[in-house]
């Protein structure tokens, strides 16, 4: 249930979307591109300022740098929430919370920033689903390393992963338990039928920010990581094998 809002807690809780929209816009692969490798990765590979393109264009310490940093922007509205909004008694259920994560996903997509252009969401998202459905976060995190070991593509692992968490919450929506009874609950809670919509319209906005790769891979043009790591062997031996060719020469 709604708590009865007044005034001030209306306007309180404005001001905290804002600030949830405004957390979620700080492009940290931009900022950490410039900034640690003097690299605008908008200016190279998918052009992404995501996580998935500063692996591949910065490497992989900075990119999982990066990806973290994402993923904490979207635990950090939620808890930030919890810590300073329920106390006051300010949209305090776990489902307002959501509205918030929201907030902080659109800003990574349309970061004010960037001129509203922005990253995919996925790193944020999983923030966000971690702090508020836990058991989901982790059942899509082995997706995404399964999809990714097996195929090589990340927009199949994200949308793999994706398909995951709504599959995951649906279920639990219908079998899981009190999510107020206890920590081991909580990771098994039941999430209200709200929260299972919401959910499924970020889902929808993954889908459609990744529609551009989707068209890539029925082209054969996608960036594929396993395809990228043999190239990568490959060349170390053509390399080393023209070094011990030009010392039998000499």
């Amino acid at each position: 249930m709604f708590n009865v809002l007044t005034a001030s807690d209306i306007t309180i809780s404005i001001l905290f979307l804002i600030l949830a929209y405004v957390i979620g816009s700080i492009p940290f692969g931009l900022v950490i591109g410039k900034t640690v490798c003097k690299t605008d990765i908008r200016q190279h590979g998918s052009k992404n300022i995501g996580s998935t393109n500063a692996i591949r264009i910065l490497g992989k310490k900075i990119g999982f740098v990066i990806f973290f940093c994402d993923v904490f922007k979207g635990m950090l509205v939620i808890l930030l929430i919890r810590n300073v909004l329920a106390p006051l008694n300010v949209w305090a259920s776990p489902i307002d919370y959501l509205y918030y994560g929201i907030a902080a996903i659109l800003g990574h997509c349309f970061s004010i920033f960037l001129n509203f252009k922005g990253g995919k969401a996925v790193a944020t998202s999983l923030g966000v689903i971690l702090v508020l459905t836990p058991l989901p976060a982790v059942l899509c995190l082995v997706a995404f390393g399964i999809v990714t070991y097996t195929i090589g593509y990340v927009s199949l692992s994200s949308t793999a992963a994706t398909l995951t968490v709504l599959i995951s919450t649906w279920i639990l929506h219908f079998v899981g338990l009190d999510p107020n009874l206890g920590f081991g609950e909580f990771l098994v809670g039941q999430p209200s039928l709200l929260t299972c919509i919401l959910y499924t319209i970020m889902g929808c906005l993954i889908f459609v920010r990744h529609i551009k790769n989707y068209k890539n891979i029925i082209k054969g043009t996608e960036y594929n990581f396993k395809k990228a790591k043999k190239l990568k062997k490959l060349e170390n031996a053509n390399i080393k094998l023209d070094k011990k060719n030009q010392v039998v020469i000499k």
